[in-house]
């Protein structure tokens, strides 16, 4: 498994019969302050242009907007199981998935799809590539452990905790992520506090890489089958838009996963 950096996208390799990627800000048609690559049509960019993007980057793997599915986000911990008769929702803006942080699929025919500005993106499949599975996961998501959450449905699905494979990608750092009491608690509650460092005291620093990897190893996920992208949303704004450091007027990444056609 590897995350590997092209122009308009960071390509996580993780099995061969799986396409996986997330966004850059790179290569789209979006104006200032949404430049270029900007994938939301809720930041108040044009819609023309966003209609564009989506195109674009579903091209970069062969596929059509036509099969992508995106839900309505609300940074909880709900997961569903889509289908072929979800293709297209979400796809334009329209009749997404309701209120869902996580989608998994064993069609090849969906492409699973969600937007990012500085949240967790958790792409999953398994050793056999039986599905792929994609969850959103911010620090209300993390704290209501929506990767576990999954894990929990891929199991009755009869697949083994043993046999997933994922990948955490581009996402804000410990290095940028400050926090404040009550996400500090939440954190703490759901988690423990290994994934945050004190920066004074009433903030602190928090790991949401590291705290969605601690989900996944107690849920049953092997360490050695968890790979991180290592790349910071907050640090690297040539590459990436920022909610944290750039504010509400600026665009977002996506994130996307496939069954390639057998």
């Amino acid at each position: 498994m590897r995350f590997r950096v092209e122009e308009s996208r960071v390509v996580f390799d993780v099995h061969p019969s799986v396409s996986a990627w997330f966004s850059t800000r790179r290569g789209g048609v979006s104006a200032p302050p949404f430049d270029t690559l900007n994938l939301s049509y809720g930041v108040g960019d044009a819609a023309s242009a966003v209609n564009e993007n989506r195109r674009r980057i579903l091209d970069t793997a062969g596929r059509d907007l036509a099969d992508l599915v995106m839900p309505h986000q609300v940074h909880g911990n709900r997961v569903e199981w889509v289908t072929d008769a979800a293709r297209g929702r979400g796809a334009r803006g329209a009749q997404p998935i309701e209120a869902t942080d996580g989608l998994l699929t064993d069609s090849p025919h969906v492409v699973l799809g969600l937007g990012f500005a500085d949240c967790v993106p958790i792409f999953l499949t398994d050793r056999e590539a039986r599905f792929v599975g994609l969850l959103h996961a911010g620090w209300r998501g993390t704290a209501a452990k929506i990767a576990e959450r999954a894990v929990t449905l891929i199991k009755a699905r009869g697949i083994s905790p043993a046999d997933l494979l994922a990948g955490i990608g581009p996402s804000i750092g410990p290095c940028c992520y400050e926090v404040d009491q009550p996400v500090h608690d939440a954190i703490v509650q759901a988690i423990g506090d290994q994934p945050l460092a004190p920066k004074d005291a009433r903030h602190w620093w928090l790991d949401l890489q590291g705290a969605n990897r601690l989900i996944l190893e107690r849920a049953g996920v092997w360490p050695e089958h968890i790979l991180e992208a290592g790349l910071c949303t907050g640090c690297r704004r040539d590459l990436f838009f920022s909610y944290r450091m750039e504010g509400r007027r600026t665009g977002r990444m996506g994130g996307y996963i496939c069954l390639n056609a057998r």
